[in-house]
């Protein structure tokens, strides 16, 4: 998979500053596209030739498939790239299948290559566009130096329940305000 576009248009594209082509969404329907019937054979020759094979041993060392993930990343299954082509996709499909597949070779592998996505859903909520086009990328490194991203989140009385937090605010002055 090559990248056509660039981290400042994929970010556009994804906050909706822009369609693409000024077309109007398409309707949502459950048949896929052959763009999706594509990249879910290509995830699952992925699952099925590299995580599969890999799953049992990663499982007994309890660490993380660095090896897997590189691979990952160098045929554009993980990165910034990938995960913009998958998320922008209007029906909604594309990354649902992504996981489908990813996950149908190990949970755990899959959660290793796809886990990045909690810390950048964070950005994005939160971060302007110009914080995505910072941070996003970097998340994910690049091919030859993939890096994964955490999210994480603790209070006093909720502990990492992010439901239960009860956020406050206070107002304090400062000089000359």
């Amino acid at each position: 998979m090559e990248a056509t576009q660039s981290a400042e248009e994929m970010v556009a594209q994804a906050t909706g500053a822009e369609n693409g082509a000024g077309e109007s969404e398409p309707g949502f329907s459950l048949e896929l596209s052959q763009d999706q019937k594509d990249i879910r054979e290509w995830v699952h020759g992925f699952a099925e030739g590299v995580v599969r094979p890999a799953a049992h041993e990663w499982d007994e060392r309890e660490e993380t498939p660095w090896p897997v993930i590189h691979e990952a990343a160098k045929i554009g299954l993980y990165g910034f790239e990938g995960l913009a082509q998958f998320w922008m996709d209007p029906t909604g499909l594309t990354m649902p299948i992504v996981n489908e597949e990813l996950f149908w070779g190990d949970a755990g592998i899959g959660m290793s290559i796809m886990g990045t996505t909690l810390a950048v859903a964070a950005i994005y909520s939160a971060g302007t566009p110009d914080q995505l086009v910072e941070w996003v990328p970097q998340c994910f490194g690049d091919q030859d130096e993939p890096r994964v991203a955490s999210f994480c989140s603790s209070e006093p009385d909720a502990g990492s329940d992010v439901s239960a937090r009860a956020p406050s605010t206070t107002r304090t002055r400062t000089s000359g305000s």
